[in-house]
């Protein structure tokens, strides 16, 4: 497992929502990842194409906890081989997984780290998608990614992860919903800057140790 010494995502939305009715946000992504050491040129990760999501395939997704996090190429169906015998066996609930991680892959495309030239070992990652409203939660949305990407692992001296996330205009940051969670389950505090002159709001999480973050602004 290739080990990361830094892992920088910025995270910028624009609030589409406020124009076609309500139905989803544009978040645009970039990630910046140095390594310990040169990822083979094989290596890719499925990431959200940006294709609009039936609100019967994101109650799937809720339903079975399956989120559109960057996934290695091997372990986006890793699981799903045996669906048939499940159907057989009549195990619904396994069946739902599979379908949800089917239906995962249908809305994902394969994205190449692109080297950065003259940096060993520094790659860029980018990628556009739609973030739909928080189910029974008027006007809020949530962006949640996990740190460091599937596949990759801390440095041991000193690897870091950051984000940088940057609300759209005229939405409030819902501070009891934002949040990190390191892997023990413990909070990580964000630090949230007002800019006043844009009306839009930055939230930014640093941590050293394998964590989750949840972003929810609302309208």
């Amino acid at each position: 497992m290739k080990q990361i010494k830094l892992q920088d995502l910025t995270a910028v939305v624009h609030g589409t929502s406020r124009y076609n009715g309500g139905k989803w946000d544009t978040v645009s992504v970039q990630t910046l990842l140095v390594l310990d050491e040169p990822l083979p040129s094989d290596v890719s990760w499925y990431v959200p194409s940006g294709v609009s999501v039936p609100p019967e395939v994101l109650a799937m997704f809720n339903a079975t906890g399956l989120k559109m996090f960057p996934t290695l190429e091997e372990n986006i169906l890793a699981g799903t081989e045996d669906i048939g015998d499940q159907a057989q066996g009549g195990n619904l609930e396994e069946v739902q997984k599979d379908a949800a991680r089917f239906m995962l892959r249908a809305i994902m495309k394969k994205t190449p780290l692109i080297p950065i030239p003259d940096a060993p070992n520094t790659y860029l990652l980018s990628y556009d998608y739609k973030l739909y409203p928080v189910h029974g939660v008027p006007n809020a949305f949530e962006f949640a990614v996990r740190l460091p990407f599937d596949g990759l692992t801390f440095y041991p001296q000193g690897g870091r992860v950051q984000v940088s996330f940057l609300a759209p205009v005229g939405a409030q940051i819902d501070e009891a919903a934002t949040h990190g969670r390191d892997e023990n389950g413990l909070e990580i505090t964000e630090q949230i800057v007002h800019l006043a002159n844009a009306n839009r709001f930055a939230v930014n999480f640093g941590y050293q140790i394998d964590p989750d973050f949840i972003i929810r602004y609302v309208y």
